[in-house]
Protein backbone atom coordinates (compact mmCIF):
# COMPACT_ATOMS: atom_id res chain seq x y z
CA UNK A 1 0.00 0.00 0.00
CA UNK A 2 1.39 3.39 -1.15
CA UNK A 3 0.35 5.72 2.15
CA UNK A 4 2.02 9.24 -0.10
CA UNK A 5 -0.09 8.38 -3.04
CA UNK A 6 -3.05 7.92 -0.42
CA UNK A 7 -2.90 10.32 1.89
CA UNK A 8 -4.80 13.12 -0.85
CA UNK A 9 -7.50 10.98 -1.28
CA UNK A 10 -8.35 10.62 3.07
CA UNK A 11 -7.79 14.14 3.32
CA UNK A 12 -10.41 14.75 0.75
CA UNK A 13 -12.63 11.87 2.17
CA UNK A 14 -11.95 13.78 5.82
CA UNK A 15 -13.18 17.36 4.31
CA UNK A 16 -16.16 16.32 3.15
CA UNK A 17 -16.76 14.35 6.00
CA UNK A 18 -16.33 17.65 8.36
CA UNK A 19 -18.47 19.42 5.74
CA UNK A 20 -21.39 16.92 5.84
CA UNK A 21 -21.00 17.08 9.83
CA UNK A 22 -20.82 20.75 10.06
CA UNK A 23 -23.66 20.98 7.74
CA UNK A 24 -25.61 18.83 10.09
CA UNK A 25 -24.43 21.45 12.98
CA UNK A 26 -25.88 24.13 11.57
CA UNK A 27 -28.33 26.18 13.09
CA UNK A 28 -30.36 28.02 10.45
CA UNK A 29 -32.64 31.43 10.41
CA UNK A 30 -34.96 33.29 8.38
CA UNK A 31 -34.17 37.50 8.36
CA UNK A 32 -37.02 39.48 6.23
CA UNK A 33 -36.17 43.52 6.40
CA UNK A 34 -36.68 46.54 4.27
CA UNK A 35 -34.17 48.98 2.84
CA UNK A 36 -34.46 52.08 4.51
CA UNK A 37 -36.39 50.52 7.14
CA UNK A 38 -34.49 52.16 10.74
CA UNK A 39 -35.97 49.27 12.81
CA UNK A 40 -34.39 46.78 10.35
CA UNK A 41 -30.99 48.78 10.55
CA UNK A 42 -30.74 48.65 14.23
CA UNK A 43 -31.07 44.36 14.15
CA UNK A 44 -28.91 44.02 10.95
CA UNK A 45 -24.81 44.59 12.81
CA UNK A 46 -26.59 42.52 16.03
CA UNK A 47 -27.58 39.84 14.14
CA UNK A 48 -23.48 40.14 12.05
CA UNK A 49 -22.04 40.13 15.38
CA UNK A 50 -23.66 37.23 16.35
CA UNK A 51 -22.58 34.72 13.09
CA UNK A 52 -19.54 35.98 13.50
CA UNK A 53 -19.36 34.42 17.67
CA UNK A 54 -21.39 31.35 16.87
CA UNK A 55 -19.62 30.14 13.62
CA UNK A 56 -22.45 27.01 12.96
CA UNK A 57 -25.41 30.07 12.67
CA UNK A 58 -26.63 30.32 9.42
CA UNK A 59 -28.98 34.07 8.83
CA UNK A 60 -30.58 33.79 5.36
CA UNK A 61 -31.71 37.99 4.61
CA UNK A 62 -34.61 38.69 2.75
CA UNK A 63 -35.34 42.12 1.90
CA UNK A 64 -38.53 42.77 1.41
CA UNK A 65 -39.71 46.73 0.32
CA UNK A 66 -37.78 46.12 -3.04
CA UNK A 67 -38.09 42.57 -3.92
CA UNK A 68 -41.52 41.26 -3.80
CA UNK A 69 -41.30 37.59 -4.52
CA UNK A 70 -39.51 38.13 -0.80
CA UNK A 71 -42.37 39.57 -0.02
CA UNK A 72 -44.65 37.42 -0.62
CA UNK A 73 -42.95 34.19 0.54
CA UNK A 74 -42.76 36.42 4.38
CA UNK A 75 -46.64 36.87 4.01
CA UNK A 76 -46.60 32.78 3.39
CA UNK A 77 -44.50 32.43 6.75
CA UNK A 78 -46.34 34.92 8.66
CA UNK A 79 -49.39 32.72 7.53
CA UNK A 80 -47.60 29.60 8.27
CA UNK A 81 -46.69 30.74 11.87
CA UNK A 82 -50.21 32.19 12.85
CA UNK A 83 -49.46 35.40 13.36
CA UNK A 84 -52.16 37.82 13.09
CA UNK A 85 -52.56 40.74 10.07
CA UNK A 86 -52.33 43.99 13.20
CA UNK A 87 -49.05 41.96 14.63
CA UNK A 88 -47.18 41.75 11.55
CA UNK A 89 -44.65 43.57 10.21
CA UNK A 90 -40.45 44.00 10.18
CA UNK A 91 -37.83 43.36 11.02
CA UNK A 92 -38.97 39.40 12.01
CA UNK A 93 -36.80 36.90 12.64
CA UNK A 94 -38.17 32.99 12.36
CA UNK A 95 -35.71 30.16 13.70
CA UNK A 96 -37.19 26.80 15.05
CA UNK A 97 -40.77 26.82 15.46
CA UNK A 98 -39.86 30.18 17.52
CA UNK A 99 -40.27 34.01 15.44
CA UNK A 100 -39.64 37.64 16.58
CA UNK A 101 -40.81 40.90 15.25
CA UNK A 102 -39.54 44.46 15.97
CA UNK A 103 -36.18 45.34 16.85
CA UNK A 104 -36.12 45.12 20.70
CA UNK A 105 -37.65 41.48 20.92
CA UNK A 106 -34.87 40.70 18.46
CA UNK A 107 -32.00 42.01 20.12
CA UNK A 108 -32.99 41.70 23.55
CA UNK A 109 -33.92 37.66 22.96
CA UNK A 110 -32.28 36.10 19.86
CA UNK A 111 -29.21 35.38 21.19
CA UNK A 112 -30.79 33.04 23.67
CA UNK A 113 -32.78 31.84 21.03
CA UNK A 114 -29.73 30.66 19.27
CA UNK A 115 -28.61 29.09 22.46
CA UNK A 116 -31.78 27.05 22.60
CA UNK A 117 -32.32 26.07 19.23
CA UNK A 118 -28.81 24.70 18.12
CA UNK A 119 -28.67 22.70 15.33
CA UNK A 120 -32.28 23.70 14.72
CA UNK A 121 -32.98 23.25 11.14
CA UNK A 122 -34.31 25.76 8.28
CA UNK A 123 -37.56 26.88 9.10
CA UNK A 124 -40.41 25.43 6.62
CA UNK A 125 -43.76 26.21 6.17
CA UNK A 126 -46.08 23.22 6.56
CA UNK A 127 -47.42 22.33 10.03
CA UNK A 128 -46.11 25.14 11.79
CA UNK A 129 -46.89 25.37 15.70
CA UNK A 130 -44.89 28.44 16.65
CA UNK A 131 -44.69 30.56 19.29
CA UNK A 132 -42.95 34.41 19.78
CA UNK A 133 -42.13 37.50 20.85
CA UNK A 134 -43.76 40.76 18.89
CA UNK A 135 -42.67 44.19 19.33
CA UNK A 136 -43.53 47.71 18.22
CA UNK A 137 -40.74 48.22 16.03
CA UNK A 138 -42.66 47.46 12.20
CA UNK A 139 -41.93 50.53 10.33
CA UNK A 140 -44.95 49.21 8.37
CA UNK A 141 -47.55 48.67 11.48
CA UNK A 142 -46.27 51.85 13.30
CA UNK A 143 -46.85 53.93 10.28
CA UNK A 144 -50.44 53.07 11.01
CA UNK A 145 -49.97 54.99 14.45
CA UNK A 146 -49.16 57.89 12.44
CA UNK A 147 -53.02 58.41 12.01
CA UNK A 148 -54.49 61.03 9.49
CA UNK A 149 -55.68 62.92 12.24
CA UNK A 150 -51.53 63.44 13.32
CA UNK A 151 -50.63 64.47 10.56
CA UNK A 152 -53.21 66.66 9.15
CA UNK A 153 -53.49 68.77 12.41
CA UNK A 154 -49.91 69.51 12.24
CA UNK A 155 -50.80 70.71 9.25
CA UNK A 156 -53.13 73.02 9.56
CA UNK A 157 -51.31 74.41 12.63
CA UNK A 158 -48.54 75.18 10.39
CA UNK A 159 -50.94 76.38 7.80
CA UNK A 160 -52.51 78.71 10.17
CA UNK A 161 -49.94 80.68 10.88
CA UNK A 162 -49.96 84.49 10.46
CA UNK A 163 -46.64 84.70 8.66
CA UNK A 164 -47.43 82.99 5.26
CA UNK A 165 -50.95 84.92 5.42
CA UNK A 166 -49.46 88.17 5.87
CA UNK A 167 -46.68 87.61 3.70
CA UNK A 168 -49.35 86.96 0.74
CA UNK A 169 -51.79 89.41 1.66
CA UNK A 170 -48.53 92.30 0.98
CA UNK A 171 -47.29 90.51 -1.90
CA UNK A 172 -50.97 90.68 -3.49
CA UNK A 173 -52.19 93.60 -2.35
CA UNK A 174 -49.35 96.04 -4.52
CA UNK A 175 -50.84 93.74 -7.65
CA UNK A 176 -54.23 94.09 -6.89
CA UNK A 177 -53.61 97.90 -6.93
CA UNK A 178 -52.44 97.75 -10.06
CA UNK A 179 -56.01 96.31 -11.23
CA UNK A 180 -54.45 93.57 -13.16
CA UNK A 181 -56.34 90.77 -11.41
CA UNK A 182 -54.60 87.84 -13.30
CA UNK A 183 -51.50 88.77 -12.56
CA UNK A 184 -52.22 89.01 -9.22
CA UNK A 185 -53.76 85.10 -9.59
CA UNK A 186 -51.10 83.76 -11.36
CA UNK A 187 -48.57 85.03 -8.74
CA UNK A 188 -50.62 84.29 -5.89
CA UNK A 189 -50.42 80.80 -7.26
CA UNK A 190 -46.67 80.82 -7.86
CA UNK A 191 -46.22 82.01 -4.60
CA UNK A 192 -47.99 79.47 -3.03
CA UNK A 193 -45.59 76.41 -5.23
CA UNK A 194 -42.97 77.83 -4.28
CA UNK A 195 -43.39 77.23 -0.84
CA UNK A 196 -44.78 73.66 -1.18
CA UNK A 197 -41.89 72.80 -3.25
CA UNK A 198 -39.23 74.37 -0.07
CA UNK A 199 -41.14 73.02 2.34
CA UNK A 200 -41.24 69.19 0.79
CA UNK A 201 -37.66 69.69 -0.22
CA UNK A 202 -36.60 71.14 3.54
CA UNK A 203 -38.90 67.83 4.90
CA UNK A 204 -37.10 65.41 2.50
CA UNK A 205 -33.70 66.75 2.89
CA UNK A 206 -34.18 66.23 7.23
CA UNK A 207 -35.71 63.33 7.35
CA UNK A 208 -33.17 61.93 5.06
CA UNK A 209 -30.09 63.34 7.67
CA UNK A 210 -32.29 62.43 10.68
CA UNK A 211 -31.83 58.47 9.19
CA UNK A 212 -28.51 58.62 7.60
CA UNK A 213 -26.87 59.88 11.14
CA UNK A 214 -28.98 57.27 12.85
CA UNK A 215 -30.27 60.31 15.02
CA UNK A 216 -33.72 59.36 14.23
CA UNK A 217 -34.63 57.39 17.23
CA UNK A 218 -33.02 59.67 19.94
CA UNK A 219 -35.22 62.69 18.00
CA UNK A 220 -38.12 60.97 18.27
CA UNK A 221 -37.56 61.22 22.36
CA UNK A 222 -38.00 64.79 22.01
CA UNK A 223 -40.63 65.42 19.83
CA UNK A 224 -43.56 64.78 22.49
CA UNK A 225 -41.70 67.78 24.27
CA UNK A 226 -40.92 69.80 21.27
CA UNK A 227 -44.75 69.37 20.71
CA UNK A 228 -45.87 70.84 24.08
CA UNK A 229 -43.28 73.32 23.99
CA UNK A 230 -44.31 74.69 20.73
CA UNK A 231 -48.31 74.42 21.74
CA UNK A 232 -47.29 76.18 25.23
CA UNK A 233 -45.67 79.18 23.50
CA UNK A 234 -48.66 79.94 21.21
CA UNK A 235 -50.69 79.59 24.01
CA UNK A 236 -48.57 82.23 25.91
CA UNK A 237 -48.96 84.15 22.48
CA UNK A 238 -53.13 84.48 23.03
CA UNK A 239 -52.82 85.87 26.32
CA UNK A 240 -49.77 87.80 26.40
CA UNK A 241 -49.18 88.21 23.25
CA UNK A 242 -45.98 90.40 22.51
CA UNK A 243 -45.07 89.94 25.63
CA UNK A 244 -42.11 87.09 27.15
CA UNK A 245 -39.72 88.96 24.24
CA UNK A 246 -40.52 86.38 21.12
CA UNK A 247 -43.99 85.64 19.19
CA UNK A 248 -44.09 82.61 17.14
CA UNK A 249 -43.78 84.19 13.93
CA UNK A 250 -41.72 86.05 11.78
CA UNK A 251 -39.51 88.58 14.41
CA UNK A 252 -40.32 91.82 14.21
CA UNK A 253 -36.82 93.54 13.47
CA UNK A 254 -36.84 91.21 9.52
CA UNK A 255 -40.51 92.83 8.88
CA UNK A 256 -39.52 95.76 7.54
CA UNK A 257 -36.71 94.12 4.97
CA UNK A 258 -39.24 91.39 4.31
CA UNK A 259 -41.90 93.67 3.56
CA UNK A 260 -39.58 96.26 1.30
CA UNK A 261 -38.86 92.90 -0.70
CA UNK A 262 -42.27 92.05 -1.55
CA UNK A 263 -43.34 95.47 -2.44
CA UNK A 264 -40.87 95.20 -5.50
CA UNK A 265 -42.46 92.17 -6.76
CA UNK A 266 -44.42 92.78 -9.93
CA UNK A 267 -44.62 89.10 -12.18
CA UNK A 268 -45.56 85.55 -11.12
CA UNK A 269 -41.91 84.86 -11.62
CA UNK A 270 -40.55 86.99 -9.05
CA UNK A 271 -43.53 86.25 -6.83
CA UNK A 272 -41.99 82.23 -7.47
CA UNK A 273 -38.50 83.62 -5.83
CA UNK A 274 -39.62 85.21 -3.65
CA UNK A 275 -41.71 81.98 -2.35
CA UNK A 276 -37.93 80.52 -1.95
CA UNK A 277 -36.66 83.86 0.26
CA UNK A 278 -40.02 83.85 2.66
CA UNK A 279 -39.57 79.91 3.36
CA UNK A 280 -35.80 81.17 4.76
CA UNK A 281 -37.40 83.55 6.87
CA UNK A 282 -40.54 81.45 8.44
CA UNK A 283 -38.66 77.93 9.10
CA UNK A 284 -36.77 78.61 11.92
CA UNK A 285 -39.78 80.48 13.67
CA UNK A 286 -43.05 79.09 12.57
CA UNK A 287 -41.62 75.13 11.36
CA UNK A 288 -42.34 73.45 14.65
CA UNK A 289 -45.11 71.73 13.20
CA UNK A 290 -43.53 70.59 10.23
CA UNK A 291 -40.43 69.19 12.10
CA UNK A 292 -42.56 67.10 14.65
CA UNK A 293 -44.40 65.39 12.19
CA UNK A 294 -40.64 64.74 10.61
CA UNK A 295 -39.12 63.01 13.25
CA UNK A 296 -42.06 61.23 13.92
CA UNK A 297 -42.06 59.62 10.20
CA UNK A 298 -38.00 59.43 10.72
CA UNK A 299 -38.42 57.32 13.35
CA UNK A 300 -41.17 54.97 12.50
CA UNK A 301 -41.27 54.65 8.19
CA UNK A 302 -39.09 55.01 5.35
CA UNK A 303 -38.48 57.34 2.66
CA UNK A 304 -40.31 55.82 0.34
CA UNK A 305 -43.59 56.08 2.79
CA UNK A 306 -43.09 59.04 3.94
CA UNK A 307 -42.82 60.75 0.77
CA UNK A 308 -46.62 60.34 0.23
CA UNK A 309 -46.78 61.55 3.68
CA UNK A 310 -45.26 64.37 3.19
CA UNK A 311 -46.71 65.51 0.12
CA UNK A 312 -50.27 65.22 1.77
CA UNK A 313 -49.04 67.07 4.58
CA UNK A 314 -47.47 70.27 2.18
CA UNK A 315 -50.92 70.36 0.43
CA UNK A 316 -52.96 71.20 3.80
CA UNK A 317 -50.13 73.80 4.90
CA UNK A 318 -50.53 75.83 1.74
CA UNK A 319 -54.48 75.07 1.34
CA UNK A 320 -55.06 78.35 3.40
CA UNK A 321 -53.34 80.60 1.07
CA UNK A 322 -54.67 79.25 -2.00
CA UNK A 323 -58.07 79.88 -0.93
CA UNK A 324 -57.16 83.45 -0.12
CA UNK A 325 -55.93 84.03 -3.86
CA UNK A 326 -59.09 82.79 -4.68
CA UNK A 327 -61.28 84.85 -2.49
CA UNK A 328 -58.99 88.10 -3.23
CA UNK A 329 -59.48 87.20 -6.97
CA UNK A 330 -63.19 86.49 -7.26
CA UNK A 331 -63.82 89.50 -5.04
CA UNK A 332 -65.58 87.87 -2.37
CA UNK A 333 -62.93 89.87 0.04
CA UNK A 334 -60.46 92.37 -0.02
CA UNK A 335 -56.79 92.23 0.74
CA UNK A 336 -57.65 95.19 3.85
CA UNK A 337 -60.67 93.38 4.72
CA UNK A 338 -58.22 89.95 5.13
CA UNK A 339 -55.70 91.99 6.88
CA UNK A 340 -58.10 93.20 9.15
CA UNK A 341 -59.50 90.01 10.14
CA UNK A 342 -56.31 88.39 10.43
CA UNK A 343 -55.26 91.08 12.85
CA UNK A 344 -58.36 90.41 15.22
CA UNK A 345 -58.10 86.66 14.84
CA UNK A 346 -54.69 86.53 15.28
CA UNK A 347 -54.56 85.25 19.38
CA UNK A 348 -57.16 83.03 18.20
CA UNK A 349 -54.93 81.14 15.51
CA UNK A 350 -52.14 81.17 18.24
CA UNK A 351 -54.85 79.70 20.78
CA UNK A 352 -56.11 76.76 17.86
CA UNK A 353 -52.54 76.40 17.06
CA UNK A 354 -51.30 75.68 20.31
CA UNK A 355 -54.26 73.62 21.39
CA UNK A 356 -53.35 71.27 18.64
CA UNK A 357 -50.03 70.97 19.49
CA UNK A 358 -49.83 70.33 22.87
CA UNK A 359 -52.89 67.25 22.19
CA UNK A 360 -50.06 66.12 19.81
CA UNK A 361 -47.44 66.19 22.41
CA UNK A 362 -49.38 64.52 25.19
CA UNK A 363 -50.52 62.13 22.85
CA UNK A 364 -46.81 61.45 21.61
CA UNK A 365 -45.62 61.08 25.07
CA UNK A 366 -48.35 58.75 26.74
CA UNK A 367 -47.45 56.38 23.62
CA UNK A 368 -50.78 56.37 22.07
CA UNK A 369 -49.41 57.87 18.73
Amino acid sequence: MNLPRLLPSVLVVLLIIANVVRAEQLTCAYFFYGNGCPHCARVEPFISQLEQKYRNLEVYEFEIYDNRSNALILNDYFDAYGIPDEQRGIPVIFISNKYLIGDEPILENLENEIAINLEAECPILENMQATGLIGEASSLERLKALSFFTVIGAAVVDSINPCAIAVLLILLGALMASGDKKRALKAGFAFTISIYIVYFLFGMGLFSALQITGLSYWFYKIVGVLAIAIGLANIKDYFWYGRGGFVMEIPRKWRPALKNMLGKVTTPIGAFSMGFLVCLFELPCTGGPYIFILGLLAERTTQMLAIPILLLYNVFFVLPLVIITLLLYSGFTSVERTSEWKERNIRRLHLVAGSIMLALGVIVIFGLV
